[in-house]
């Protein structure tokens, strides 16, 4: 498979920005770590309403990473049908349909594709802990990965 750009797209709120804090969503490209194109977030709106006018960024052919917030079926569909884009969008229970049907997917029947032990800021990955329930469930209308993170912290046990 060939590699594909990995574009990231985030909101922050620039600090020190004055009476009425300056609120950008950016698009940036993952490896080069170059801010591709952003916007303001008007006071008076939000990021969801302002994830397309990313329009004029050509996105064909690369990976678009959001965090929860953007799992929003209207931004992937933009994303696939107009801007010939692939995306990688986390699922977390503030889209609790979404969530329970990818939860119930039978994710024990996948095999592990990789395991990253990692240790830093006080606290260590720990090794995986065995297998989980497996849950029937169908497919959902995209490829669906999970990632499972476990954390302790390296003082205690």
């Amino acid at each position: 498979m060939a590699w594909r750009q990995a574009v990231a797209v985030d909101g922050k709120t620039l600090r020190g920005s004055g009476h009425r804090q300056v609120h950008l969503l950016a698009a940036m490209d993952h490896t080069s770590r170059r801010v591709l194109g952003q916007t303001d977030v008007d006071h008076t709106t939000n990021e969801i309403a302002r994830f397309q006018p990313l329009q004029p960024l050509d996105l064909a052919g690369r990976v678009v990473t959001a965090d929860a917030l953007h799992t929003q079926p209207e931004h992937a569909d933009w994303l696939v049908g107009v801007k010939h884009a692939t995306y990688l969008l986390i699922v977390k229970p503030n889209q609790p349909t979404l969530h329970q049907q990818l939860k119930a997917l039978p994710w024990c029947r996948l095999p592990v594709a990789d395991h990253t032990r990692d240790r830093g800021h006080g606290q260590v990955d720990p090794p995986p802990a065995g297998h989980h329930r497996c849950r029937p469930g169908l497919p959902p209308p995209h490829p669906a990965l999970r990632i499972t993170r476990r954390v302790r912290p390296l003082a205690g046990q």
